[in-house]
């Protein structure tokens, strides 16, 4: 569930099984089904309405064989938008709406509540200026992302997932650090987007080692083959 399926993001990302065979989520082919429910564009305040028709009720719960076993919400580059842009959600209610996304899951009370469920939350990737100066030139738009308030949504990110005792994939230090070693546009195809290179240093990987490490219980190892 997260902000973008173009340019070869999440969503697309997940979907192609080529890209991640490297970081072994051919794992779990035939033993789980993975649904991709990325919108383009998205941020919190529009993807909370969404949630809410895809998530099955506790009672559709009780009375179907098929449970959720894993989510992963990735939102923020979207909300990280500066305040002069559409798709722009205040920090403050970025975090509200991370929260009720956990709540509506997590929470005893929820209509949606499912106890097997595991959540992984994944924080925005870096912006590289540069790159993304030169997208909204092409494109004859104004400047609408900075690095420095993408920091600051990834660390929001964060401060949920520690307030709900969530995982978290920090894909923003994940790639500042890998940067490290080379640049930013290495990672990203154009300045906030990330590549196939991206997806697989940031999220592949940190996805199989969150998974495993965090949800044991999920592990491909643990499952049996299901029928076509």
């Amino acid at each position: 569930f997260s902000f973008s399926t173009e340019h070869n993001g999440w969503g697309s990302y997940v979907a192609d099984v080529s890209s991640y065979a490297n970081f072994n989520f051919k794992a779990y082919q035939r033993k789980f089904d993975v649904m991709n429910r990325g919108f383009s564009g998205y941020n919190t305040d529009w993807a909370l309405p969404i949630l809410r028709q895809l998530l099955p009720t506790a009672e559709q719960q009780t009375n179907s064989q098929n449970r959720i076993r894993l989510i992963t919400i990735f939102f923020g580059a979207n909300d990280a938008a500066l305040p002069f842009a559409y798709q722009h959600v205040p920090i403050t209610r970025y975090m509200d709406n991370l929260s009720e996304m956990i709540d509506m899951i997590q929470n005893a009370n929820s209509k949606y509540h499912n106890p097997d469920c595991k959540i992984l939350l994944i924080t925005q990737p870096p912006v590289n200026e540069v790159q993304w100066r030169k997208r909204c030139d092409e494109n004859g738009e104004k400047m609408n992302r900075t690095a420095e308030v993408a920091k600051s949504y990834a660390e929001a990110a964060k401060q949920i997932a520690s307030q709900y005792n969530v995982p978290v994939v920090d894909l923003w230090s994940e790639l500042m650090l890998a940067s490290e070693k080379s640049d930013l546009s290495d990672f990203l195809l154009d300045g906030l987007h990330l590549n196939t290179k991206g997806n697989g240093v940031g999220i592949g990987q940190g996805f199989i080692e969150g998974n495993q490490c965090k949800f044991p219980g999920a592990r491909s190892s643990n499952d049996y083959y299901e029928a076509p």
